[in-house]
């Protein structure tokens, strides 16, 4: 998969997720069999607008040829979603969630893995790259 083609899933994947726990914090929680108090929500709506910040970001630089704003960008995306992945994972091996907890885990496994790529494999690929501007 091409580095805009994910970047511009993971901008919408964030976007789609922000968005119910910005609105209804106390109603996502409930999804994943939590109970929060008023506190919680704001702390929730907080994360919830991170998000949407994070998926504005990786929208507006999906096109950027900049190596070191793409480097900076992946290294950032993969840090946030594999410690996410890692939390996920506790809550819900567990108990701290219901079943649905194990779909954050995945969705954050996956991109954790994907922006993992972006940060090793991709820019090993990139780094045996010759530019005609080099050579000449």
């Amino acid at each position: 998969m091409r580095r805009r083609t994910f970047v511009s899933i993971a901008a919408l994947v964030s976007l789609v997720n922000a968005i119910p726990g910005l609105i209804a914090p106390v109603a996502v929680a409930s999804l994943y069999g939590a109970t929060v108090d008023r506190q919680s929500a704001v702390l929730g709506q907080l994360l919830a607008s991170s998000y949407i910040g994070y998926a504005v970001i990786n929208w507006t630089t999906r096109g950027t040829t900049d190596v070191t704003v793409r480097r900076g960008i992946d290294i950032a995306n993969f840090l946030g979603w594999a410690i996410s992945a890692v939390i996920w994972i506790y809550a819900a091996s567990t108990g701290m969630t219901n079943a649905v907890g194990w779909v954050g885990a995945g969705f954050t496994v996956l991109f954790a893995l994907g922006w993992a790529y972006f940060v090793f494999v991709d820019r090993a690929i990139e780094s045996r790259t010759v530019t005609a501007a080099r050579r000449a």
